[in-house]
């Protein structure tokens, strides 16, 4: 399984553009075959922050959910939108087991 953590910050005036335009990439890559969780937050204490976790079953899902038009229009935007990052790790998880209820 394969984790990524990306965070950035969007330029105040990009901010609406930029929740479009992450709503639309996550949407997307819920469809991928292979992707188990992508989800792009907003951060509370800072509005113009968003980190995106985003979880894989393995590299084939990663190569898929990279081929989506969504994520080529984030990313071709990231010179205009974004004020800071992206800053990211990528994390590679052996195992893995549901919380406990």
């Amino acid at each position: 399984m394969i984790l990524y953590r990306v965070a950035v910050t969007v330029d105040p005036r990009h901010l609406e553009r930029a929740r479009r335009m992450f709503a639309a990439l996550a949407e997307a890559s819920r469809r991928i075959p292979g992707v188990i969780n992508f989800d792009i937050l907003q951060d509370p204490d800072d509005p113009h922050r968003f980190v995106s976790i985003e979880v894989y079953a393995d590299e084939d899902a990663v190569d898929r959910q990279g081929k989506l038009p969504q994520l080529h229009a984030v990313m071709a935007a990231f010179p205009t939108v974004l004020s800071a990052g992206p800053e990211g790790r990528k994390f590679v998880v052996s195992d893995s087991e549901p919380w406990p209820s």
